[in-house]
């Protein structure tokens, strides 16, 4: 069995960003595929970056228990089938799960060996908000959400087992390899 290495931080602060420079470079890494509602973005493909369903399709994966965890952010619902993660650990020695705070508690009750969490912070909140409105897809509401949301997310960095910053992406890949490197080796 493989090890489960969750990623969590606020909305823009680079955690699909960082986990896609980590799978380029490290080719035995894996990635736990998660699920969503929310409408495809440009560039992104079904199954490669989300597995994207419908809500009909969504709420039934709900009501025969197939999450191990999922939740509804921004009128859209995402989450990670047990499935998904099962068949990741068995294949690969590493996988990374990009999921949130919650999701991270209610993944660690499922999976409760070889999981370790790992927190992205942005380098302060003025620029986290700079990210959200370079990404131009969201309304003044939502960027306000977003960031509320954000200081939640932050406050609850400290249940996770490590902590990186986020200032260069591919100085926090680096991080977070060191770190994978250190604790699936032993």
């Amino acid at each position: 069995m493989g090890h489960l290495f969750v990623i969590s931080g606020p909305s823009a602060v680079g955690k699909t960003t960082i986990v896609s420079y980590l799978l380029e470079k490290h080719p035995n890494l894996s990635r736990v595929i998660t699920c969503t509602t929310r409408p495809i973005r440009e560039n992104e493909k079904d199954g490669i970056d989300y597995i994207f369903l419908s809500k009909e399709d969504f709420k039934k994966k709900i009501e025969n228990n197939e999450f191990a965890e999922f939740s509804k952010v921004y009128d859209d619902y995402y989450g990670v089938l047990l499935e998904e993660i099962r068949n990741s650990m068995n294949k690969n020695k590493v996988s990374l799960l990009v999921i949130n705070w919650e999701g991270f508690q209610k993944v660690k009750k499922f999976v409760n060996d070889n999981v370790t969490g790992i927190f992205i912070n942005p380098p302060s909140i003025e620029e986290l908000e700079k990210r959200i409105r370079k990404r131009n897809t969201d309304t003044e509401d939502d960027i306000q959400k977003r960031l509320l949301a954000a200081r939640l997310d932050i406050a609850h960095s400290k249940e996770y087992d490590f902590y990186v910053d986020n200032v260069e992406v591919q100085q926090a890949a680096n991080d977070i390899f060191g770190i994978i490197k250190k604790v699936a080796t032993h």
